[in-house]
């Protein structure tokens, strides 16, 4: 779902509200498909969002680096919960700031 803009919203609710079409086409499963999967725990909600969250870290050190950064400030959407733009920024105490 890379493809959608809506950063500050889950993963989920872009998936079922917000871009259904889009996840049609990119995955050929329906909503009622997807949420057949949620309900039997296909999905861990915990490594998801981790892996969410360390993509949008990555791709927003490349958007700094290139001086690029339009979503400064922002709630941070995961797959099934939303962070603060700070909570984002200070989850790994141990690890340098991006930006």
């Amino acid at each position: 779902m890379y493809l959608t803009d809506y950063r500050e919203m889950t993963l989920t609710d872009v998936i079922t509200k917000l871009e259904p079409e889009l996840f049609r086409k990119v995955t050929g499963l329906y909503i009622k498909d997807f949420d057949l999967l949620v309900s039997l725990g296909v999905f861990n909600s915990a490594h998801i969002n981790s892996a969410v969250y360390n993509f949008k870290r990555y791709e927003d050190a490349s958007l700094v680096y290139t001086s690029l950064n339009k979503h400064e400030g922002e709630r941070i959407g995961l797959f099934d919960t939303v962070i603060s733009s700070a909570d984002y920024h200070t989850a790994f105490i141990n690890q340098p700031k991006l930006f």
